[in-house]
């Protein structure tokens, strides 16, 4: 009886070193923090994407479009997947996994975030100088698929892909 005593407080101390030593980890069979922030960062931008494609091609929204838009962005999302080598299944399960952990949710929505904050920065204002040139020109000519930069001139001319 005086083991029990004496080793009880030892052991629940244990326990609870134990159980709260792991609380920031992932389990391991699911998608680490920064895995799925860099596949959500991919997806948000292709989504973003489809988005300025239906803008740019339908000016007047039609249901029908929508729904050719969402197969488009199926695709897109399965390209990413396919990319980062993760299949639908384990993607789904980890995202259900950190919905069901709000938190943790939270920090992978926010690196996410700094993700597309960095890409766009890079990316610069297409009206400063600084800007890469071929985006300065896709605002311009926004058909162009090349450029040629001709140094004698200092001046640049676009290919224009001829619309039918």
């Amino acid at each position: 009886m005086k083991n029990i005593i004496k080793y009880t407080p030892l052991a629940l101390w244990m326990l609870f070193i134990f159980a709260c030593g792991e609380g920031d980890k992932v389990p391991g069979k699911y998608l680490s923090k920064d895995k799925m922030s860099s596949i959500m960062t991919d997806m948000s931008i292709a989504d973003a994407y489809s988005n300025e494609l239906q803008v740019q091609q339908n000016t007047t929204y039609s249901p029908n479009y929508d729904s050719v838009r969402q197969e488009k962005v199926k695709i897109y999302y399965k390209q990413i997947l396919d990319l980062h080598k993760v299949t639908v299944h384990e993607f789904m399960d980890s995202y259900r996994y950190y919905e069901s952990h709000p938190s943790r949710l939270k920090e992978v929505l926010e690196m996410v975030q700094n993700n597309i904050s960095t890409r766009k920065q890079k990316l610069g204002n297409p009206i400063e100088e600084n800007a890469p040139i071929r985006y300065r020109l896709k605002s311009i000519f926004p058909y162009a698929d090349s450029v040629i930069l001709v140094p004698r001139m200092d001046t640049m001319r676009p290919f224009v892909k001829r619309q039918q």
